[in-house]
């Protein structure tokens, strides 16, 4: 019988289970750390940029020696040569001099500014400067990006695109990250058959295996189906039993509910060295989610359904994953639109519904998004393939009126 558990309840017992979790630390190439989770904090080991540089195309001048130009009384200094890409510049800045500079290029000793090509031009050995700069104007300066010392990357950071430019500009070609958890997921169900098969009256091919697959892989993690196994507890008990050593997560799709051929609930429960935790979550969908562990490894039975399945996976299993990964449980900042609620939406109360909605605009141009529900239970995926996020209904609420301000998620 199901043991109804708040979100917020179930979230808190599977993070108190896993004791700090992570998985191993392996070293690869920075190169494709991308969406990896660092395991060590990255220090710069020298200044970034080493030396100053224009942000311009221009000349390097003192500023001082442009105070009150203008069009009609430019500011006139000796041309002293040019700056090439990527070599030094070929001298030492006095007053009353300018040196022809590319954007990128090394700003020469004595310079501390570089005016705009647009505000000067070449009179015979000058430059006529017709517009002041002040001080370190149009110039990048040493350190501006990272001073030598300073944290670049710290532990536990999943990296990004920005981050592996870093990497690469301090000079790291390997870095330490955590292995990606690998998860184990099975599909259950006598009515359950592969995609590339042809279904007859009363199968379905299967959604879940895919899906949670996916999800696996958005979260970092490294999926591995082991296929679909018929509602009988002894089969799916030696398949699981068989696969401990190799996963740090399991997931059972189906046979989670408390019908007689659910057997998802049996298996979990029967495994050595730990059991069921919790039965049952007070939300829709995914009410009829199981957790439990066997020898310190976390295994979830979730519904057939397939939208049941993968919200459970996004409130239940990915914080595990990111633990295990040295990250934060729970994603500081989870993109999100404000929009205004389309229709009149009501509630059953006692639960936390989760409702997939579209986004659209009026064609009159106002700036506000509307959301539209997208009805349909658990069972069909379309609620969420059509849907571009979801908007939470508390427990002690019964409904929510048309042109109320909601808080959507997006997917």
């Amino acid at each position: 019988m199901l043991t109804v558990l708040t979100v917020f309840e179930v979230q808190q017992r599977i993070l108190n289970s896993l004791n700090s979790t992570r998985t191993e630390v392996e070293t690869i190439p920075a190169s494709t750390s991308m969406g990896r989770a660092a395991a060590e904090v990255i220090t710069a080991p020298e200044m970034v940029p080493s030396f100053a540089r224009s942000t311009m195309d221009g000349y390097a001048v003192r500023s001082a020696d442009t105070f009150g130009a203008s069009e009609s009384i430019p500011a006139l200094l000796k041309l002293k040569g040019s700056v090439l890409m990527g070599e030094e510049p070929p001298g030492v800045l006095e007053p009353g001099e300018a040196m022809q500079i590319p954007t990128g290029g090394m700003i020469p000793s004595g310079s501390d500014s570089v005016v705009m090509v647009e505000y000067s031009e070449i009179l015979g050995d000058q430059a006529a400067i017709y517009r002041p700069v002040a001080p370190f104007e149009n110039l990048i300066r040493v350190g501006d990006d990272f001073q030598k010392g300073d944290i670049v990357i710290p532990a536990g950071r999943l990296i990004r695109s920005q981050d592996v430019g870093i990497l690469s500009a301090l000079g790291f070609l390997k870095l330490k990250v955590y292995s990606k958890p690998r998860v184990i997921i099975f599909s259950t169900g006598d009515e359950i058959i592969l995609p590339q098969e042809e279904p007859r009256s009363g199968q379905i091919r299967d959604i879940n295996g895919s899906s949670l697959a996916a999800q696996v892989t958005e979260s970092g993690g490294e999926p591995e189906y082991r296929g679909i196994f018929p509602d009988q507890e002894e089969g799916l008990k030696k398949a699981v039993l068989e696969s401990l050593d190799d996963a740090d997560l399991i997931l059972i799709s189906g046979g989670s509910s408390v019908g007689e051929r659910d057997v998802a609930v049996k298996v979990i429960d029967a495994l050595p060295g730990g059991g069921v935790f919790f039965h049952g979550v007070s939300m829709r969908p995914g009410k009829p989610v199981i957790y439990g562990m066997s020898g310190g490894k976390p295994v979830f039975g979730l519904s057939g359904n397939p939208v049941s399945a993968l919200f459970s996976f996004l409130l239940f299993a990915r914080p595990i994953l990111r633990t295990m990964q040295g990250l934060p449980p729970f994603p500081p900042f989870i993109p999100f639109v404000e929009a205004l609620l389309d229709t009149n939406l009501s509630s059953p109360g006692g639960r936390e519904d989760y409702v997939r909605v579209s986004l659209h605009q009026e064609p009159n141009g106002e700036d506000i998004v509307l959301a539209r529900p997208v009805f349909g239970g658990a069972g069909l995926l379309s609620t969420m393939v059509k849907g571009d996020g979801y908007f939470v209904i508390p427990r002690d609420v019964e409904g929510i009126a048309e042109g109320s301000p909601i808080k959507v998620f997006l997917f």
